[in-house]
C-alpha cells in the first residue's frame, strides 16, 4: 500500500492542533470580549432599576426597576421655544407626566374647602379658616404611589367613580355656562388634584422636514413632581417633537416646533393681572371665584389683548410670557389665550407646591428670574419690551433684567393695577409716578446746552506784529498785574479762633409770640405743660409744575433729594405703601440711567400709551 501525496493545505484549512493551555487561553478571551458585556449591561441595568426603586419604594415598578405606568396616564407639553445657532437648532422641550386623581382624604378637604369659599353671598369667618386652610403649607401635590388606593373614598366602588377628570385642556365642555358649578370646580381643579408620575423614563425624539432625514433621540426622567425639562440639540430642520414612555409606547405625545428669530424684538409679559384679570392683591375669595366658577372672557383686559395684537400683526413681535403661576393652571390659561386670541407664544410658569392660594399669590423674584435670563441669554442678538403690572414684583425684576443687559431692554411697561401704589388715594400715588417719570424724560430728551468756546485770554507769542487785532483789544482791556509783596513786609499769620460748640438742645430761637404761647398754658402751680399736636393733615406730596421746570435738573442729578423734603417725611408717616412706591421708582430710575430703558407706568384708558408705543419701537 503506497501513501499518497496530501494536497497542500493552508494554516486554516488544516489548522495546527492546539494544546489545552491554548485552548483555555481563547475560551477566556472570548468570553471576555462577548459574555462579560453582555452580564455586565444586564446587571446594570437590573441595578439602575433597583436603585430607583429603593430610593423611591412607594413608586410602583416591576421586577426590572421599571415603572408601570397607571391607566389614563398623560403627558402634557408646554409651549416653547426653538432657536437656531449657526447650522444648529436647539430644541426646548418641557412638561409634566401625570394621572387622574383619586378622592383621597386630602383631596375631599380640598373640594370642601373650595366649595366654601365659592359659595355666593358668603363672608364670614369660616370663609376666612378655609381660605386659611387652602393656603397652609401642610398641603403638597399628589404623587403615585402605593398607597394611592388605601386611602380612597371608597374601595369597594368603580375607581372611575373616584377619579376627577383627567384632560381639562381636552375636555368636551370647557366654558363656565355649559357645566354646572359643580362639575366646573372638579375640572378646573383636575390638574391640582392629579397625581404626579416621578421618575418616569421618557424618551424625546425630534422629528426633520425631509421625510427620510435622520431622527434625534434623547432620554430623560421626570423629576420628584413629574416635571420635565431639556434641551435637544440638532444638525438639521426640526419639525415636530415627540415625548413618550420609553417602556409604554401607546403613552405620548406631540407638540410642534415654534422657531423664534434670532434677532428684532421680543415681549416678555406677565399673565396674571397683565394680560388676564386675575385680582392677586384683592380679595382671596373673589379670586378663587373667579378662577374656578366664571368664563375665561371675563378675565379679559381689551386694551392690552388689542395692544398685543397690533404689535405681533405690524411689528412682527414674537412673544413671552412668564408668570408665577403654576403649571396645574395651564389648562385653564391655555383656554383663555385661545378665547381672546392672545398671540402665541413661549409659556414659563412655575412649578406647583401644593397650596393652591399660596401658589397663586406668590410675588417672589427668584421663581421669575430664572426663566428671564434664560430667555435674554438665548437670544443675544434680539431686544426685548417687558410688561408687568404693579400688583406684584414686576418692576424690580425687569430692572434687574435691564441692568445685567445694558442696551437690550427697550422698555419697562407696568400696568397699573387698582389699589396696589396706596393705602390712601391710588391715584394721587399715581400722579406722582408719573410725574416723576415724565420730568426725568424731559431731562433725557432735552438737548445739551451749547458751551460757547472760551477766547484764548493768553497770547504767549513774542512777535507782536504776528497777534491779531482781537488779541490786541484783549491786551488793552486787561487791567495792570499787580506786584508781589515783598517777603520782609509781611506779617505773620494770625490763628483762626476754633468755631464756638454746637448745642443740640437749642434748634431754634423762640419768638416773643412762641414763649407767650408757651405761657399760656403753664398751671397755676408752675408746672409746664405741652401744647396738644395739630391735627394730622392728608398726604399731599407733590412736585409742583414750576420747581420742576427751574430746578427739574438738579432734581433728577440726585434723586434723593425728594426723600429729605418735607412732603415725603409726611407721606412715609400716613401712607407707607405711597412712600414705597415713590422709593421703587426713584430707585429704578436711577439704576436704569446707564441702560437706555425706557420706564412708563401705564392705565387701561391711557390710549396716547397704546397709540404712540408702535412708533417708539420702530424708532
Amino acid at each position: 500500500m503506497t501513501d499518497r501525496p496530501l494536497s497542500p493545505l493552508s494554516d486554516s484549512e488544516n489548522p495546527a492542533p492546539q494544546s489545552r493551555r491554548a485552548r483555555f487561553l481563547g475560551l477566556a478571551r472570548a468570553t471576555r470580549d462577548n459574555y462579560i458585556p453582555k452580564i455586565t449591561g444586564s446587571v446594570s441595568q437590573m441595578a439602575s432599576g433597583a436603585t430607583r426603586a429603593f430610593a423611591n419604594p412607594n413608586d410602583l415598578y416591576d421586577d426590572q426597576g421599571r415603572i408601570l405606568f397607571p391607566k389614563d396616564t398623560s403627558i402634557h407639553l408646554f409651549p416653547s421655544y426653538t432657536r437656531q445657532v449657526d447650522d444648529k437648532y436647539y430644541i426646548d422641550v418641557k412638561g409634566w407626566v401625570s394621572c387622574p386623581g383619586l378622592m383621597t382624604r386630602k383631596n375631599r378637604l380640598v373640594l370642601s374647602l373650595v366649595r366654601q369659599v365659592t359659595r355666593y353671598n358668603v363672608n364670614n369667618s369660616a370663609t376666612d379658616q378655609a381660605i386659611n386652610q387652602l393656603a397652609s403649607e401642610k398641603l403638597k401635590p399628589d404623587v403615585l404611589h402605593d398607597s394611592d388606593t388605601s386611602d380612597v373614598e371608597s374601595t369597594s366602588s368603580d375607581l372611575s367613580k373616584n377619579e376627577l377628570p383627567l384632560d381639562p385642556l381636552h375636555s368636551k365642555s370647557s366654558t363656565a355656562s355649559s357645566l354646572s358649578n359643580e362639575d366646573l370646580i372638579k375640572e378646573r381643579l383636575a390638574w391640582f388634584i392629579a397625581r404626579s408620575i416621578p421618575n418616569a423614563p421618557l424618551t424625546i425624539v425630534v422629528g426633520s422636514e425631509e421625510v427620510h432625514g435622520e431622527i434625534a433621540e434623547k432620554g430623560i426622567y421626570t423629576d420628584e413632581n413629574g416635571n420635565f425639562e431639556t434641551t435637544v440639540e440638532v444638525n438639521y430642520t426640526p419639525s415636530v417633537v415627540q415625548v413618550r414612555a420609553t417602556t409604554d409606547d401607546t403613552i405620548f405625545s406631540f407638540q410642534n416646533i415654534m422657531l423664534v428669530p434670532s434677532d428684532g424684538i421680543g415681549l416678555i409679559s406677565d399673565i396674571d393681572d397683565t394680560v388676564k384679570l386675575t385680582g392677586v392683591i384683592g380679595d382671596k375669595r373673589e379670586m378663587m371665584t373667579s378662577l374656578l366658577l366664571k368664563d375665561v372672557s371675563s378675565w379679559n383686559i381689551p386694551p392690552v389683548i388689542k395692544w398685543y395684537d397690533a404689535l405681533y400683526k405690524a411689528s412682527h413681535v414674537d412673544f413671552h410670557y412668564v408668570s408665577n403661576s403654576p403649571w396645574q393652571l395651564f389648562s385653564t390659561i391655555d383656554q383663555y389665550f385661545k378665547a381672546v386670541n392672545l398671540p402665541i407664544g413661549s409659556i414659563h410658569l412655575k412649578q406647583y407646591t401644593g397650596n393652591i392660594i399660596s401658589s397663586l399669590m406668590e410675588p417672589t423674584l427668584s421663581r421669575k428670574k430664572r426663566s428671564l435670563d434664560k430667555i435674554v441669554k438665548d437670544f443675544p442678538n434680539k431686544r426685548f419690551i417687558c410688561v408687568g403690572d404693579s400688583g406684584e414684583y414686576d418692576l424690580e425684576a425687569y430692572v434687574e433684567l435691564a441692568k445685567a443687559n445694558p442696551g437690550r431692554i427697550i422698555s419697562i411697561n407696568i400696568r397699573f393695577v387698582e389699589n396696589s401704589l396706596s393705602d390712601v388715594d391710588d391715584l394721587k400715588i399715581l400722579t406722582e409716578l408719573k410725574r416723576i417719570l415724565a420730568t426725568k424724560r424731559r431731562v433725557v430728551n432735552s438737548p445739551s446746552p451749547k458751551v460757547e468756546e472760551m477766547p484764548n485770554l493768553i497770547d504767549l507769542s513774542e512777535d507782536s506784529s504776528s497777534t491779531t487785532p482781537e488779541a490786541a483789544e484783549r491786551r488793552a482791556k486787561l487791567p495792570p498785574m499787580v506786584p508781589k509783596k515783598p517777603s520782609n513786609l509781611k506779617g505773620s499769620q494770625l490763628q483762626k479762633k476754633p468755631p464756638l460748640p454746637t448745642r443740640d438742645n437749642i434748634h431754634r430761637a423762640h419768638t416773643d409770640s412762641e414763649l407767650k404761647s408757651d405761657i399760656a398754658f403753664m398751671p397755676s402751680d408752675g408746672n409746664l405743660e405741652v401744647a396738644p399736636p395739630l391735627p394730622r393733615r392728608a398726604p399731599t406730596f407733590q412736585v409742583s409744575d414750576e420747581y420742576e421746570d427751574s430746578h427739574h435738573v438738579n432734581l433728577f442729578d440726585n434723586l434723593q433729594n425728594i426723600y429729605n423734603s418735607p412732603h415725603f417725611y409726611e407721606l412715609e408717616e400716613m401712607d407707607k405703601r405711597g412712600a414705597t412706591w415713590i422709593r421703587k421708582v426713584i430707585t429704578a430710575v436711577q439704576d436704569l440711567e446707564e441702560t437706555g430703558t425706557d420706564l412708563r407706568i401705564f392705565t387701561d384708558d391711557e390710549h396716547e400709551f397704546f397709540s404712540n408705543f408702535a412708533i417708539d419701537i420702530k424708532n
